[in-house]
């Protein structure tokens, strides 16, 4: 159990550092979200490919993917033609990272606690 507890801590760490190696790395911008279009999230249940929808935001003439989409269509587009403010960089493609957007950090929170459960259920 210890093991395995172990491997969902290190999970939840490389969690976070796939986002703040561009949050450090990048640049804090302003852009205008003009459009949501519905990509894949890279992963599949099931056998079916899991897809998000993605804000295209427009930042100096060039289009960027946000990371994270909106949950409900509905509501993403009252977003559309609002100003948001992101991390990008260059060097890691043409996807940005929403400021002040907690929700990786509370999914990789609830898997460390989870590991450490693991790992101390194992003691």
């Amino acid at each position: 159990m210890w093991l395995l507890g172990s491997i969902f801590i290190f999970t939840s760490l490389l969690i976070l550092y796939i986002k703040y190696r561009v949050v450090f790395t990048g640049e804090k911008c302003k852009g205008k979200i003009i459009d949501i279009v519905e990509q894949n999230a890279g992963y599949s249940v099931g056998g079916v490919n899991v897809k998000k929808h993605a804000y295209i935001v427009k930042i100096k003439n060039k289009k960027y993917y946000t990371a994270h989409g909106c949950f409900f269509l509905s509501l993403g587009k009252r977003k559309v033609g609002k100003e948001i403010s992101v991390f990008k960089n260059e060097k890691y493609g043409n996807e940005v990272f929403k400021c002040f957007d907690f929700r990786i950090e509370i999914v990789a929170l609830l898997v460390f606690l989870f590991g450490v459960f693991m790992i101390y259920s194992a003691l």
